[in-house]
This record gives C-alpha cells, sequence and structure tokens, in this order.
C-alpha cells in the first residue's frame, strides 16, 4: 500500500483540530520520533501530533484513514524492537 506525503492542506486540517503546541514539523521534533533505542534503525516521521483527548485522537485517525496517510503510535519509545518507528513517514501520534 502506498501512502500519501502530509501536505499544507493536511497540516491546516490539523491545526483546526489541535492547538499549535501539540504539532510539531521541526527537524529537533522529527528526529527525535524518528527513533526508538532499536539499534541502528532511523526513520523520520513527516508531522509529529500529540493529541490531548481521545476526540482528537478519533478525528485524526479519521482524517488519516480516508486520505491514506500513515499514522504511528508513539509512546515513551524505549522498546528494542522497533514497533514505534514510523517507517512509512507520514504522522507519529
Amino acid at each position: 500500500m502506498s501512502f500519501k506525503k502530509i501536505d499544507n492542506t493536511d497540516i491546516d486540517f490539523f491545526k483546526s483540530i489541535l492547538q499549535e503546541d501539540q504539532i510539531f514539523v521541526d527537524n529537533e521534533s522529527l528526529t527525535e520520533y524518528s527513533h526508538d533505542e532499536t539499534e541502528d534503525l532511523t526513520f523520520f516521521p513527516e508531522i509529529v501530533l500529540k493529541p490531548k483527548t481521545t476526540q482528537e485522537v478519533s478525528e485524526i485517525l479519521q482524517y488519516c484513514n480516508t486520505y491514506h496517510i500513515a499514522v504511528t503510535p508513539c509512546g515513551a519509545r524505549t522498546g528494542l524492537s522497533g514497533g514505534s518507528l514510523p517507517v512509512c513517514g507520514g504522522v507519529a501520534l
């Protein structure tokens, strides 16, 4: 399956449901979310979103599903299996 790349329309949608301090596209944030504790594996997301409510999560996932945008759920990223790596880009959630 091929995934859509994030564009300004997508970012505008995320801005419509999240606050500015919940959306990250800067290099430092993308780098931070590009890896976990797995050795030598790095995959950059296109955007990092930090929703605070289940409603925000639901709206993000519905939108990404509709437009075929990859979503990688992220926690503390302390795993050693690579399970939280955004291998398809898209959203690190």
